[in-house]
């Protein structure tokens, strides 16, 4: 029963729907890693211009008159200085609504998977976790087929990684990428 309820909510929006796909790229900023130092030799070094990365991915979107489901796959990557480079695959899925017809809002779900993880400057533990959950929120302006996009992301689950000092394998610091991550990207639409 509950599978047909299911059905007959999803129907409508899937007929009645314009499917769009697509690509995208953006730059990530980790805004607000939570970063524990142990380590003295670790202190004052890391500040927030370390944190860079970008994303590349595509994705698909069923489009109703003022909401649109949204369904993004992207490699993203983070890097912390010489600190911390982390590569990942991404998932999110968002719902959005159409505030005025160039300009939507959206939230939702994202979903992450640790490709790799590498540093230059230390060893690092074994990462205890390679799946993570956030919560996206943002905007979009259309303009055609390109869309500009600001987004905020809020990790629901940590994602620790233990920064070791080379040889001795003594913790220095520990850092959760996940904390909050403010993304600037672009879409083009190819249908």
């Amino acid at each position: 029963m509950k599978n047909i309820f299911v059905i007959l909510l999803l129907f409508p929006i899937l007929v009645f729907s314009q499917i769009d796909y697509g690509f995208k790229a953006g730059v990530n900023f980790n805004t607000n890693s939570s970063i524990s130092v142990i380590s003295d030799a670790l202190v004052n070094k890391i500040n927030k211009s370390d944190f860079q990365g970008y994303y590349i991915g595509s994705y698909i979107s069923f489009n109703a008159i003022i909401f649109d489901l949204r369904t993004e796959f992207q490699y993203s990557t983070l890097q912390i200085g010489d600190y911390l480079t982390q590569q990942k695959i991404e998932l999110p899925i968002t719902v959005g609504y159409k505030i005025i017809p160039f300009l939507s809002a959206f939230a939702g779900p994202s979903f992450q998977y640790i490709l790799n993880e590498k540093s230059n400057s230390f060893d690092l533990d074994e990462v205890s976790g390679k799946t993570t959950i956030g919560l996206n929120i943002g905007t979009r302006i259309h303009l055609g087929k390109l869309q500009l996009e600001l987004r905020y992301e809020r990790g629901l689950s940590s994602l620790e990684t233990k920064l070791l000092q080379k040889q001795s394998n003594i913790n220095v610091a520990n850092l959760d990428t996940r904390a909050s991550l403010l993304s600037l990207g672009v879409s083009y639409k190819i249908n």
